[in-house]
């Protein structure tokens, strides 16, 4: 499915936007405070239950306003359409809809219209906490291996369990069939995963090569977990061996809930070492290979959001850009500047200019 239309009412600077969409890139063109980012926030907080930019919902509420509400219409290849939707309230209330029935369980969209956004100034999975590339891995894992979130769901119970245990100063054989779940479970998705990351690092030096500045030293990915070269006997023995430490920790400090990736560039451990220009290549090159990976891999194709991307890059780089968005599935680019495309380019997108807060002209 892709997306036709947004509309927005009361979010951030806009009291009322509708804007339409091509089924290839569309550029929102527009001044700085026109609210350009503010749509692919829109579309993001509708299909991922989360806004990119920020934690906070209220922020996302326009001045004077009691709550938002943004709708984007759906489409299939048929040209069969349903509305997704989200309200959420200056009181905390929120809701989510498909077709006007409540909607609890925000993964129907993910299956139906996967979206990505690469927002500049957000590079929080690099230099963020391990959480966050962890459920990066755990998305790649599950978009190949239909099981992978299962054993993730028995896994997280079992951790639950021996942590509850834990707490509760029990460290027998109370622990047994928690720590036997951990131990196949666990191996099953530290395999998964480090397959999964496997499989997208070559097209993530491929669209890195691309996008980097030239010449620029090798791009890597690195997988990081405690369970490495374990089997499942050896994996049980070594969570037995550790109940009195972890009683002492509080938690489980072996298992696939500790792994990380690292991104590198050179060798250098980016998080720590690397500039906000390379963090920045680095998510957007990321960004472009999972869409590629899993197009490849599944036959599906994600909605990309690319907030002021062009101005990030030279002109070889963004005819680059360009060629890989024209390549499969919708794109929505932000821009200040019209003269980041070639005119070929834009024969070939919808332009739709913000001309300031809640307005807009037609696409073209």
């Amino acid at each position: 499915m892709r997306v036709s239309e947004v509309r927005l009412h009361d979010f951030r600077c806009h009291s009322r936007l509708r804007v339409e969409l091509g089924p290839g890139v569309t550029v929102l063109v527009g001044s700085n405070g026109a609210g350009k980012t503010s749509v692919l926030e829109a579309i993001h907080l509708v299909l991922q239950g989360v806004s990119p930019r920020t934690s906070q919902t209220k922020e996302l509420i326009s001045w004077g306003a009691d709550a938002v509400r943004v709708e984007v219409e759906l489409q299939d290849m048929l040209g069969c359409s349903i509305t997704a939707a989200a309200g959420y309230a200056s009181t905390g209330d929120r809701r989510h809809s498909a077709g006007g029935a409540p909607l609890a369980d925000l993964s129907r969209w993910e299956e139906t219209c996967p979206v990505r956004a690469f927002i500049p100034d957000d590079v929080r999975l690099i230099k963020g906490s391990p959480r966050r590339r962890r459920r990066f891995l755990d998305r790649l894992a599950a978009a190949i291996d239909p099981s992978y979130s299962r054993d993730r769901a028995g896994y997280e119970e079992a951790l639950l369990q021996r942590n509850t245990l834990l707490r509760r100063g029990v460290v027998g054989p109370d622990h047994d069939p928690w720590e036997a779940l951990l131990a196949r479970a666990g191996l099953k998705m530290a395999v998964a995963r480090e397959s999964s990351l496997r499989s997208l690092f070559g097209a993530y030096a491929e669209m890195h090569g691309l996008l980097a500045p030239a010449p620029s030293a090798l791009a890597g990915l690195r997988y990081r977990t405690n369970v490495a070269d374990l089997d499942e006997g050896t994996y049980r023995e070594l969570l037995a061996e550790q109940r009195v430490a972890d009683y002492r920790r509080t938690f489980t400090n072996l298992g696939p809930h500790r792994d990380d990736v690292r991104f590198t560039l050179g060798g250098r451990d980016l998080r720590a070492f690397g500039s906000q220009g390379e963090q920045r290549t680095a998510l957007l090159a990321l960004v472009l290979a999972e869409r590629s990976w899993v197009l490849e891999s599944t036959g599906r194709t994600q909605l990309l959001l690319l907030d002021d991307v062009m101005s990030e890059l030279d002109d070889r780089r963004r005819r680059s850009l360009v060629a890989l968005l024209n390549r499969e599935g919708q794109a929505v680019v932000t821009s200040t500047d019209l003269h980041y495309f070639t005119s070929e380019e834009l024969c070939t997108m919808e332009v739709v200019e913000l001309l300031g807060a809640g307005e807009h002209s037609g696409g073209s």
